[in-house]
């Protein structure tokens, strides 16, 4: 299954976009076609995050001075990132959906969906957008409860 997505060029009047295709920046693309592409690159992303949050935590102060006791774990598809009083952070992957879950003490529950944004040159970039807010990135989220709590300055890719 691959869908395709397209955003309004809002920069233009409603009137002017209504025949006329969008550019190839604006086109977005789900990008799994099989399930197995869908566990290989959700997988792939909460690996990812596990190992960027053990570099980062095990090379900082602050969660140690506060007392916090931190723990990343990743198993059967679930990220668990406890952060002692911060609490405790829950991605996981929902195979039916083709989607990440997230469920954070601060921000609450929310779904993210992967999608290929082309870019003028024919590349493009693999992100993983809320489906609630499809500004909100994972990458971004994380990166901004991290900053919240602790002031770390990290930016997550995803």
């Amino acid at each position: 299954l691959r869908t395709t997505l397209f955003q309004p060029d809002l920069s233009q009047p409603a009137h002017a976009n209504a025949h006329a295709p969008p550019s190839p920046f604006q086109q977005q693309t789900r990008s799994f076609e099989t399930e197995a592409d869908f566990h290989d690159l959700a997988d792939e992303t909460l690996e990812t995050i596990q190992d960027e949050l053990d570099d980062l935590f095990e090379n900082a102060t602050t969660p140690v001075e506060n007392g916090d006791e931190i723990e990343i774990n990743y198993s059967s598809g679930v990220l668990t990132i406890s952060l002692g009083a911060n609490g405790t952070w829950v991605l996981n992957k929902q195979t039916p959906n083709r989607q990440i879950w997230w469920s954070s003490p601060l921000s609450g529950p929310q779904r993210f969906e992967h999608l290929r944004i082309e870019g003028e040159e024919g590349d493009g970039t693999d992100v993983w957008v809320s489906s609630r807010d499809p500004s909100s990135r994972l990458g971004a989220l994380l990166s901004k409860e991290l900053k919240e709590l602790y002031g770390f300055e990290v930016e997550f890719n995803l």
